[in-house]
């Protein structure tokens, strides 16, 4: 199993448990803040969960046509990993704030860039796994 891949795995079960938690904490009575984390834990387990399991397995289950001997990390997948979880960092600590700093152009700025990296993981582990996805060599059947 690669590298990279633990490493997604492993960050998209930190993402879960704390999504769990955090939807837990939402809903407790005494602090009210419900509206203002659900965006955050839903991020947390869409994103940060199932997306970067289905990321980290199907970068292992596709293997690369061609095999590098040291068999280093791609690039891409590296970077995909890191984008994406720079990306909903900044969301995490930014996105709690939209209803009391609306016009700050900071926090904008800080939803966009996060957004922006985002979508680069999203292109960038697209590029990776295109070309790994192809169809099985189906053999003739030796002619009788």
């Amino acid at each position: 199993m690669p590298k990279v891949t633990r490493w997604f795995i492993k960050a998209g079960m930190l993402y879960f448990l704390l999504g769990v938690i955090l939807a837990f904490i939402s809903e407790l009575p005494l602090l009210n803040t419900g509206a203002l984390l659900l965006p955050v834990y839903w991020h947390m387990l869409v994103i940060g969960w199932l997306t970067q399991i289905i990321m980290g397995v199907s970068i292992w289950m596709f293997p690369r046509k061609w095999r590098d001997k040291k068999k280093r990390e791609s690039v891409l997948c590296l970077l995909t990993f890191w984008l994406l979880n720079a990306g909903l960092i900044l969301r995490f600590f930014a996105e709690p704030f939209i209803p009391f700093f609306r016009d700050y152009l900071a926090i904008q700025f800080v939803i966009i860039i996060s957004a922006l990296f985002q979508v680069a993981a999203i292109s960038t582990y697209i590029a990776e796994i295109w070309p790994r996805v192809q169809p099985r060599n189906r053999k003739t059947p030796a002619s009788a």
